[in-house]
């Protein structure tokens, strides 16, 4: 029985490293989301797609997986991981510098996303509990094809990058609670709802405390230690070793174990580990989501696809209609531009890797009707089928729009942006825009100037905010809302445009901190009349990066010849 239950194993991990190595670096090429790709892969490999043909053809059962229970086992850990990576993303000053679009635009969207279409599947002859689950998860979008398509076209720190990450957080962390709810629906607890849910409640403080206590005071000095003195294979074996154990805490207080592995990520990402944790782990949950993608693809019944079409397509286009104006409505509430609005709609109007994972486990739990859980598994799978091609219309669009809002010789900030606290980078070439992207990733607003339309062009292109501009001028520096700047950065080539700037704003804030950067040490002397000013040097920083580079390699070669 091991035997066999082992070289079941291996047969379906080779045929999806097989997969992996020859089919999806085809599909990249051809610019197809992986997570497309292994969906794909799993419809065409499983019961309904070759192996229905294995009768007539024995030789397919080679290439042809009729069991997707060996493949389950790994696409609920790529599950585990997928949360502990979005903790370990979630730092609590990131988070509160994004609270506005992450607390506010992607709860409304949930909320509201949910109800409607809970409403529209109570109204079909669903049950409550069914409607409530079917609308919560149709309501998640795909965070691995969306996430992906921004970091792709280098859109991730601009607006649109933004925004759609802040409803993508949220709905990454209303899994928890729909898997909470969906424990809640799946249990026998006779006529006892209140207790039930009380007892599962105290269980969940207990461990969450247990996991985030044991973690303060023990993962930081345990990691130090092993980071010193253990090397790379024991500073991995550790990483993997925290997700297990508060994953099997959580799963053992009757919890998700993906609820423990999130708040691992979440404990981590308060460490300078970080980082290092993320670059080992990272690798791992995109293969063991590609299996996710993949075992859902076998489980989808193709003849269903023939048998309704008409209904397919109407649910697909629907669904998509409904979340995409919902989206729209709201980022318009939230002061977003038209062009951002219209993005953001059409880039997150599918259904995603949670509305599969909700769905399937529905149907595992016989919480919804076979049939039911079929129609809404094939909706989810065609809405992320056609998500590549709304991407690409998506940007022309944005684009299009942006260009339509703006008169490109004249650009002036909104109010919104004057009012709000926000970074003024002066210079948007290459230095500018390296900053520019740091900053809003980390969740700061920025308003650009440059005197060179291109760059402005460039720049607008993604959506980023700005704007044709001599710094040097008083309604430059007007437009800037200098009195609602945490902090100005000067990254011009000129060196005395770059002290003419400096002495402008000075006389008019005289304690807003600058950040200026200069070709050569010598440059900096000009500035030393002027306070709080922070004065990069070119030359000086990269003369000393060398210089330790090469001290290094020199001490490391002498201690390796003696």
């Amino acid at each position: 029985m091991k035997e066999s239950l082992l070289t079941g194993i291996f047969l379906h991990a080779g045929l999806f490293f097989a997969l992996s190595s020859l089919v999806i670096p085809v599909l990249r090429y051809f610019k197809i989301p992986t997570a497309l790709g292994y969906l794909l892969a799993g419809i065409v490999v499983g019961p309904y797609g070759l192996g229905t043909l294995a009768t007539s053809f024995p030789f397919l059962d080679i290439i042809s997986l009729e069991d997707a229970e060996h493949i389950q086992i790994l696409a609920e850990l790529s599950i585990i991981l997928l949360l502990f990576v979005i903790g370990l993303e979630l730092t609590p000053l990131r988070l509160w510098r994004m609270r506005n679009l992450v607390f506010g635009l992607g709860s409304a969207q949930v909320f509201i996303s949910a109800g409607v279409i809970g409403a529209i599947a109570y109204l079909w002859g669903n049950s409550v509990q069914i409607s409530i689950l079917l609308g919560l998860s149709l309501a998640l979008s795909s965070t691995a094809i969306i996430i992906q398509w921004l970091q792709e076209k280098k859109l991730f720190a601009s607006p649109i990058g933004r925004t759609s990450f802040s409803i993508l957080l949220l709905q990454d962390l209303a899994v928890i609670p729909i898997l909470f709810l969906l424990t809640i629906f799946g249990a026998d607890f006779g006529q006892n709802v209140f207790g039930f849910v009380t007892t599962s409640l105290l269980k969940m403080g207990v461990a969450v405390l247990a996991i985030y206590f044991s973690g303060k005071y023990f993962l930081k000095p345990v990691f130090y230690f092993a980071n010193k003195h253990g090397g790379s294979e024991v500073f991995a074996a550790l990483s993997l070793l925290v997700i297990v154990v508060s994953a099997s805490v959580a799963h053992y207080a009757g919890l998700s174990m993906a609820l423990g592995a999130f708040i691992a990520g979440l404990l981590l990402a308060e460490t300078e580990y970080r980082h290092e944790v993320s670059s080992f782990i990272t690798p791992f949950k995109s293969m063991l989501l590609g299996i996710f993608f993949f075992s859902f693809g076998m489980g989808i019944n193709l003849e269903y696809i023939s048998e309704k079409p008409l209904w397919l397509f109407a649910a697909v286009v629907g669904l998509m209609l409904i979340k995409g104006l919902i989206i729209f409505s709201l980022c318009k509430l939230w002061k977003q531009t038209t062009a951002v609005s219209v993005e953001s709609a059409v880039l997150l109007s599918q259904s995603g890797e949670f509305g599969l994972l909700v769905v399937g486990s529905a149907l595992s739990l016989s919480l919804i009707n076979q049939d039911v859980g079929q129609f809404m598994l094939i909706t989810i799978g065609l809405t992320m089928a056609l998500t590549p091609l709304l991407c690409l219309f998506a940007r022309k669009a944005g684009q299009l729009l942006e260009d339509k809002e703006q008169d490109k010789d004249k650009y002036t900030p909104t109010a919104e942006e004057q009012e709000a606290p926000h970074i003024i980078v002066f210079g948007y070439g290459r230095i500018g825009r390296s900053i520019g992207n740091l900053l809003c990733e980390e969740g700061f607003k920025i308003i650009g100037f440059d005197k060179k339309i291109e760059e402005v062009n460039t720049a607008r292109r993604k959506s980023y905010p700005v704007y044709l501009g001599d710094a040097a001028k008083q309604d430059t520096l007007k437009a800037a809302s200098l009195e609602n700047a945490l902090c100005i950065v000067i990254t011009l080539d000129d060196a005395a445009a770059t002290q003419q700037i400096v002495k402008s704003v000075r006389m008019v804030n005289k304690y807003i901190p600058i950040v200026v950067r200069v070709h050569k040490g010598d440059d900096a002397k000009v500035f030393e009349p002027y306070e709080n000013i922070d004065i990069i040097a070119e030359d000086l920083l990269i003369g000393n990066r060398l210089s330790e580079i090469v001290l290094e390699r020199c001490t490391t070669h002498i201690a390796e010849a003696v």
